[in-house]
């Protein structure tokens, strides 16, 4: 009858309405929620980057107040404390120490997924306001912001956000914040030897790879090459050997014969070894001839590379290439940093489930590799499946306008989050196979 229709199209039409205010309800509690998330990460990171914990390089700890990861430590330390997670710290060099950081009481009683990245930035000098964090434009701003501690604020988020869950996971969920990566990486060459490191079952590392999942990167070796020469007044410089000349020989071998063979070497998800000279030093006073100089090497190692031979092989092609007068006038430095590269071959059936983690959020599924070295090529020491991911990219680190994305620590602490879940639903003898 036409009563009802009118009935049914009353009926409909509220039950559109009701759909409707259930539909702007629900995007008002996402909105609230990527709000309350939102400042949250603007008040986590900013309290981290305000905290200066530049790495002193060669410089004792005490010349500058900026120096040292310290106070840095120990705010994360109150933090995650006040937070109810359960803190230790592991002595590297005085004054300077990893963190350690569990869902745990008894961190070891179970297998463990370990989250890794480090608390120490680059020199900040030519940075403006470098320690006072701004947060604008839906970025924040200010030395570390992008390497690394975005990273860590993410792991932060994912644990909080994995909470309620803590006690039923099969495993214990650590986060090892290491100190001194940006230079020798004595930090995670300590946390080698942590008493739980059987216990761990998987490593992913902190790094700022525009959220992508890598599972390799480059190695590197560091070290100087000096030439001598005799001093004499430059009035006179034919009484002299100037040590300068000997040594612009060597830097043209290097441009134009190492490194034209060395840039063909190619990996697959690094992209090419290289070779640059990064500092030179030489030279007293202005007029005299110099009888010292001294170049900075770095060479950068893809996986399959190995430092003892891309070591020799340097010093073999350098004096091959000087008459033997000038061979003893050059000394090779041992390399102060051996970095090795990191290329594996991990589970099939782990990588697949962390590319399903990744395609659920939109991101690239392909596994690749970093063009740069971190201490994910350490932590594989122990033989386990390690992968580096993180919000950022890294050609903002290090620079003098360095930040990162807000939106990208939003979206890389859900990704962590659901890769823990993920680990979690596949069963820990599963990761382990």
């Amino acid at each position: 009858t036409m009563e009802e229709k009118k009935e049914i199209k009353r009926e409909n039409s509220s039950g559109n309405k009701s759909g409707r205010q259930e539909k702007g309800a629900a995007q008002n509690r996402e909105a609230i929620r990527k709000g309350v998330l939102r400042a949250e990460i603007i008040r986590l990171l900013t309290g981290f980057v305000e905290i200066p914990s530049v790495n002193p390089g060669d410089h004792a700890i005490d010349e500058d107040p900026v120096f040292g990861e310290k106070e840095y430590v120990r705010h994360v330390r109150k933090l995650m404390a006040e937070k109810g997670y359960y803190c230790s710290e592991q002595e590297v060099l005085p004054g300077r120490t990893n963190l350690l950081i569990s869902t745990s009481k008894m961190p070891g009683s179970k297998p463990i997924i370990l989250l890794q990245t480090h608390s120490d930035v680059v020199d900040a000098k030519e940075m403006e306001q470098a320690f006072c964090a701004r947060a604008e434009q839906g970025r924040i701003r200010g030395r570390g912001s992008c390497d690394a501690k975005g990273q860590l604020c993410a792991m932060i988020l994912a644990l909080e956000q994995l909470r309620e869950k803590h006690g039923n996971l099969p495993f214990d969920i650590c986060i090892a914040l290491c100190c001194d990566e940006e230079f020798r990486h004595r930090g995670v060459d300590e946390f080698l030897d942590w008493e739980h490191r059987d216990k761990v079952a998987a490593v992913i590392v902190g790094e700022p790879p525009e959220l992508r999942l890598a599972a390799a990167c480059k190695g590197s070796i560091r070290f100087r090459i000096e030439t001598t020469g005799v001093a004499a007044h430059t009035s006179t410089p034919e009484k002299g050997v100037n040590a300068i000349y000997l040594m612009a020989e060597i830097i043209r071998i290097i441009q134009e014969k190492i490194e034209a063979q060395i840039v063909c070497r190619k990996d697959a998800r690094c992209g090419s070894a290289s070779i640059a000279v990064s500092l030179i030093e030489g030279g007293r006073i202005v007029n005299a001839v110099p009888d010292h100089c001294a170049i900075h090497v770095d060479r950068r190692m893809i996986p399959g590379e190995h430092w003892e031979e891309v070591y020799r092989e340097i010093q073999s092609i350098i004096l091959e290439n000087l008459n033997e007068e000038d061979q003893e006038r050059v000394v090779f430095g041992a390399p102060y940093l051996i970095d090795p590269a990191y290329g594996a071959q991990l589970p099939e059936h782990l990588e697949s489930g962390m590319q399903e983690v990744m395609q659920k959020h939109g991101l690239e599924t392909e596994i690749a590799g970093l063009p740069y070295g971190c201490d994910a090529s350490k932590l594989a020491k122990w033989d386990i499946p390690v992968f580096v991911f993180g919000p950022g990219s890294i050609d903002q680190a290090h620079t003098r306008e360095e930040y990162i994305e807000i939106s990208q620590i939003e979206t890389a602490a859900a990704v962590l989050k659901d890769m823990i879940l993920r680990a979690a639903e596949e069963g820990i003898d599963e990761i382990l196979r």
